[in-house]
């Protein structure tokens, strides 16, 4: 079993029950997520950063603790 193939079967997976639960069909995925390799520290707490902030700047939450 490889990391590409898990990925696979999981993204299709959810793909599926997320596409049933809306009613929509086509490709879930599409346009919306990517992979990006985090090559040393910077550029992982570049990400988490991200991550931690992306609620505030939809305006979620108000406070990375929301």
């Amino acid at each position: 079993m490889n990391i590409r193939w898990f990925m696979r079967i999981l993204n299709e997976t959810i793909a599926r029950k997320a596409n049933k639960e809306d009613g929509c069909i086509g490709g879930f995925w599409e346009g919306r997520f990517k992979s990006q390799t985090l090559l040393d520290e910077p550029a992982l707490a570049a990400c988490l950063a991200y991550i931690d902030l992306n609620p505030i700047r939809a305006g979620i939450v108000k406070t990375p603790e929301g």
